[in-house]
């Protein structure tokens, strides 16, 4: 990886962004930032940070064990222990959080002001999706930095932006959030030319209170806009967030009449072919066929939506140029990964889950199936987290959706509401194969396996890590080597 910035700066300087005190040597300086001993590189900052089940403090000594090369702590902290570590670099401040918030905007506004542009990209499904996809699309255009894996919140977009490359082109942020008033403290660290709602779903339902309450809560990354900022949304949302006094331009994508990136058709590639499907796309009437290696409409939005910041950018759109960057397009693990395990076709999207998202899911695995010709049609669905009060009658009500489903052919629920959804499901289809399971069992790994030749769907919130099953099948409990097992991605 390219110089970070940070380690161009001293320590003097570090000190002076973060509002902190220095006990040491000023001029020293520091490879990157970390808050986390277990994965601290030599020569960085220890970041001492306190949460309700953590405090960091505990943990100073062991990072100059490691190698650090100067350590972030509070002042209570330094009060009661001003002689220990004994040699080492300090800074000091009231609050190590808010410094490492400090520090990373700060180095944002510094490579802003040397030319870098940054997309700022949230939303309820799809985020981390788009946000690889934007990282793809952007590389055309120079050197980008995006959130690495899915550090999002209060302390992730800091961290993201304490590793800014120096020679950093474009920054692609992705900003989380589970209530009201996130998503504008984050902006604020990161305000982008360009802002992406991809999408308004149930997630963190028990966070925002409501739907309203979600689109409230993602319309704050329009916040702190000017006349050059570019907000872009689904064209279905566009008359339900909140833009009122937006001052800048405003860009629609989907699927629907009207949208200025407009997805037209997609063709799912069929066996033999690299996994994934041809996209064509009108942009603002100017028509493009790109091939991604990913499933579903949605997937198909998410690179609308990618697309429309390099228009809002008045970036080229060269059709050339853009498949060989989604041509280059890596998805992290237990999103739309392909198998084929003992025989069994499995698509493993069990990343994360909510109704909206397990919905446009289940879709794309039916067309998936039906284009390698499998012998029958199976999910395993695990529980949604995080949709409040409202969560018993959430998985029932997709029970009852996915088995009405024609092409369905078996179903198998995973965790807390497993019996409902199960007993929901048989109401509709009473003859359909239906299972329910609390947790992940020897039963229900025996059942996936047993589907040779069809095909399983995983998919369900990341606390139910239904992967597990995958990691299962692929080992020969017999023999204790290795199963069968091809990838198709």
């Amino acid at each position: 990886m390219s110089t970070l910035r940070i380690s161009t700066w001293t320590l003097e300087k570090i000190a002076e962004h973060a509002g902190a005190t220095l006990h040491g040597p000023s001029d020293g300086d520091v490879s990157g930032v970390s808050t986390d001993t277990r994965s601290i590189a030599p020569g960085a900052l220890f970041v001492a940070l306190r949460g309700e089940r953590f405090d960091g403090h505990g943990f100073v000594q062991s990072a100059f064990e490691r190698g650090a090369a100067a350590a972030l702590v509070d002042a209570d902290w330094w009060n009661a222990n001003a002689e220990s570590p004994a040699g080492h670099i300090l800074l000091v401040v009231d609050d190590t959080l808010e410094a490492l918030t400090r520090l990373g905007h700060a180095l944002w506004q510094e490579a802003t002001a040397g030319g870098m542009q940054t997309v700022a990209v949230t939303g309820s499904n799809g985020k981390t999706t788009t946000k690889e996809l934007l990282a793809a699309l952007w590389s055309t255009r120079g050197k980008v930095w995006a959130t690495p894996g899915n550090l999002n919140n209060h302390i992730g977009v800091p961290l993201t932006l304490c590793a800014l490359p120096e020679d950093c082109d474009h920054l692609i942020c992705e900003m989380g959030a589970n209530h009201v008033g996130e998503i504008s403290q984050l902006v604020r660290l990161a305000p982008g030319f360009a802002r992406v709602i991809t999408s308004i779903g149930s997630a963190h339902l028990e966070g925002f209170g409501s739907m309203a309450g979600i689109r409230r809560g993602k319309s704050e990354i329009f916040e702190t806009a000017d006349g050059d900022t570019h907000a872009i949304l689904p064209f279905s949302e566009k008359d339900k967030l909140i833009l009122e006094g937006f001052p800048g331009k405003v860009w629609t994508f989907g699927s629907e009449e009207g949208a200025r990136v407009r997805v037209i058709a997609l063709r799912e590639h069929a066996p033999g072919e690299p996994p994934g499907m041809d996209v064509s796309l009108e942009v603002d009437s100017r028509k493009l066929s790109l091939s991604l290696p990913l499933l579903g409409m949605h997937n198909a939005t998410n690179l609308a939506a990618a697309l429309a910041t390099l228009a809002a950018g008045e970036v080229e759109l060269d059709e050339t140029r853009l498949n060989e960057a989604l041509s280059r397009l890596i998805l992290p693990g237990g999103r739309f990964r392909q198998l084929v395990v003992r025989g069994v076709h499995i698509l493993d999207d069990a990343y994360n889950a909510n109704p909206s998202s397990v919905r446009a899911s289940v879709e794309a695995f039916e067309r998936w199936a039906t284009s390698r010709h499998c012998e029958g049609r199976f999910a395993v669905l695990g529980e949604m987290l995080e949709l409040g009060e409202g969560a018993g009658d959430a998985h029932a009500e997709l029970a009852r959706w996915v088995a009405a489903r024609e092409a369905i052919d078996g179903l198998a629920f995973v965790g807390g509401f497993s019996e409902r959804m199960a007993q929901s499901a048989l109401k509709v289809q009473p003859e359909l194969d239906v299972r329910a399971f609390s947790s992940i069992t020897d039963d229900l790994i025996a059942w996936v396996g047993a589907r040779k030749g069809g095909a399983v769907l995983l998919k369900g919130s990341r606390g139910g890590r239904l992967e597990t099953i995958v990691d299962a099948l692929t080992n020969d409990p017999a023999s204790g080597r290795p199963g069968p097992y091809s990838s198709e991605a």
